[in-house]
């Protein structure tokens, strides 16, 4: 596992650093795993808050990690990179400490607009995200599974034109050259097919629900319009410039990859989708506790209101 992977040479900067991320969270999970564990006190008596606290804590940061890894596997990097990121992890290794992690900036990259980059393709993950959430979530409710909302709906769909909005303008102030905005937002029919493969079709109810009501939380629009209003450049809008697709498109693809009739071939290529998935995704005993089922480990979204994958 120590060898080079190939396939990372050639991924652009902000999916090295989704790699960096898998490697330092399971970095993070096994230093608190070895040595964050608390030490009994006498004036403890039989309380066991502090070994739940770490508990948790342990919890936390393996979903977390499978959080990053759902997003990195959902956007193309490969699984065998991503099994690789973790796996030095877990031997208590951070990004560069190895020889064989490359530099997330690559040489000649400007390093402010790498990270502006980075932060279009958070936001238009999440927007792919949350279109596809959202429609699992409107396919599970005709049951009532779900009590209809109309105000966090309404929520959802303002944090979505914020986050379009942010990423639009962002785009816009860098100039995203083509291959850039192909790399990004040049998601296919088989593209959506992973992505669902990768994230609503794995998740329970009760996961989609956590989800779905988290990004009803009225802080991501208050943090995507804030970014935008600290943009410095002028952001009128050039009439060529390729934009973003709008939410109501990614809904209209998301829908169409989860309601759309597949033929023997597509079915064949999404089985192997799950099987490429489930490599990238594998399980991590350490997530769940003894009360859990490991084989569904508790991941969530980030919390509410916070940048998903990036900070400004």
């Amino acid at each position: 596992m120590s060898e080079p992977i190939p396939e990372i040479e050639g991924l652009p900067s902000w999916k090295l650093r989704l790699l960096e991320r898998i490697q330092n969270a399971s970095a993070d999970h096994v230093r608190v795993l070895l040595q964050g564990h608390p030490t009994y006190e006498a004036h403890y008596g039989s309380g066991e808050v502090p070994m739940q606290t770490w508990r948790t804590h342990l919890l936390a940061l393996a979903a977390d990690r499978h959080e990053i890894e759902i997003h990195a596997s959902a956007v193309g990097v490969p699984a065998a990179a991503i099994a690789q990121a973790r796996e030095m992890g877990t031997r208590g290794l951070r990004w560069g400490d190895s020889v064989h992690s490359p530099p997330t900036t690559r040489h000649g990259e400007d390093p402010v607009r790498a990270h502006l980059i980075e932060g279009i393709a958070a936001d238009v993950w999440q927007l792919e995200h949350m279109a596809a959430i959202n429609v699992a979530h409107r396919l599970r409710s005709v049951d009532g599974r779900f009590p209809p909302d109309p105000t966090a709906q309404a929520q959802f769909d303002r944090n979505m034109a914020a986050l379009w909005t942010r990423a639009k303008d962002t785009g816009h102030v860098i100039g995203l050259t083509g291959d850039e905005r192909a790399e990004i937002w040049g998601r296919d029919d088989a593209g959506w097919t992973h992505l669902a493969a990768a994230t609503v079709h794995r998740y329970s109810d009760a996961a989609l629900h956590e989800r779905w009501r988290t990004y009803t939380w009225r802080g991501i629009e208050h943090e995507a319009r804030r970014s935008i209003d600290n943009l410095a450049a002028d952001r009128a809008q050039d009439p060529g410039m390729a934009l973003p697709p709008a939410p109501h498109q990614l809904v209209e693809r998301a829908t169409q990859a989860l309601t759309g009739t597949a033929t023997r071939g597509e079915v064949s290529a999404e089985v192997r989708i799950d099987i490429a998935v489930d490599a990238a995704l594998a399980v991590d005993p350490a997530v769940g506790w003894d009360s859990e089922p490991v084989s569904e480990p508790e991941t969530r979204p980030p919390e509410p209101g916070a940048w998903v994958g990036f900070e400004r």
